[in-house]
Formats: C-alpha cells, structure tokens, sequence
C-alpha cells in the first residue's frame, strides 16, 4: 500500500499530476484544494497517497496536507459519497469551513456544495458531526465555532491564550481543557485576566 511519495512533479493537470520516486511515474487524482498548494514542474513535492482498488484499475488519490486526506476518507464513509464526489465537496471552499458545517449541523449551507443538495447534506450531517467532534477534541471545536476563527478576542485564540497561561502555573492540558472551554464558552464578553481567574476557581473548586 502506498502512503506517501516524494519526488519532482513532473506532471500538472487540471485533476491529475504525476510524481517521480525511485524511477517511477506515480499517476496521482487530486483535488482543487491540492492542485492550488503544488510547486512548480519539476520541482520536489510530498503527497499523501490514498489507494483505492477497482475491478479493472488501481487509483491513486494525492493530497498536499494529511488533514484534507483525513476529510476525504471520512466523506467515503457516507452512502452516496464516492471519491469524485468527495472531491467536489472537499474543492467547494476552505476545509476549515466544512468542518464547520459539518460540526455545526449548517445543512442549508452544504447543500449549495457541488453535487450535494439537501438529502446528502442531512446525511452528511449526521454521520460526520459527532464523529468530528470526537476527532478534533473540545479545543478545535471551540475554534472552529468562533465567528472568527483567528481574530483578535476570538474563542479560539482566548482559549489558546488561557491554555497557555494554565500549563505556565503548572497544569497539564488533558487536566484543563474541559473547564477551560466551558468558561470560554460561559463568558464570551470577558477577557484573558478575568477568565483566567474563573478557570482557576473551577479547578479549585472540583
């Protein structure tokens, strides 16, 4: 099974390139979202690799970061979802925010991905949603929920900032995460200093 290639690009197509490792030309599908990140011909590129087998042909999926990857195999698992259609959704707009959608149940909103509509996008609501929750954990969850996912007072950054903040006084994440999203969660309007101080009196508290 392949897993990985590295080597020159040789080839650049509007939904195929071709990589050269060891002396072979590996034919590789890859989405919008790949072909947008990759280096010019003939330079070095690292693709993930996702094998699929086929009664008359093996098929070769590149992609440029692990974690579209990961989106790819998770979107295989709904009926109805095959890797050309998984594509699509995955080339529909930033992965970031399908995640999103997905987590937040924005079936309206993944509807208008291509070849989706309103039945698939309930589908793909319900199976990926909790399982993305699960995947990501509390934190990533909480940042991808913030209306601005890195901006200035965000829930995503503030929560980073207290994380921090927590494990300089000593504490380890795994023990803070829960309460440290709550409080966020609890306390929007606050800043650092104040939350801080209420995470503390949580933690005390328990």
């Amino acid at each position: 099974m392949i897993g990985r290639v590295r080597g020159p690009l040789v080839y650049k197509g509007i939904d195929e390139v071709m990589v050269e490792a060891g002396g072979v030309g590996y034919r590789l599908h890859i989405s919008v979202t790949t072909g947008n990140q990759l280096p010019p011909l003939n330079e070095e590129v690292v693709l993930w690799v996702t094998t699929k087998l086929r009664d008359d042909a093996i098929q070769l999926y590149g992609f440029f970061e692990s974690r579209e990857q990961d989106m790819f195999l998770r979107l295989l698992k709904v009926n109805g979802v095959g890797p050309k259609l998984a594509f699509a959704i995955i080339s529909g707009g930033e992965l970031g925010q399908l995640e999103r959608q997905l987590i937040n149940q924005e079936v309206d909103e993944l509807a208008k991905l291509p070849g989706v509509g309103k039945k698939l996008s309930r589908r793909l609501v319900l199976e990926l949603g909790e399982l993305l929750k699960k995947e990501l954990g509390e934190l990533a969850v909480l940042e991808l929920s913030s209306d601005v996912v890195a901006g200035p007072g965000s829930g995503g950054v503030l929560t980073n900032e207290l994380m921090e903040a927590l494990q300089a006084l000593g504490y380890r994440s795994n023990e803070v995460e829960a309460i440290t999203v709550k409080v966020v969660r609890d306390h929007s309007g606050l800043g650092l200093e104040a939350l801080l101080k209420l995470v503390l009196q949580e933690l005390h508290r328990g």
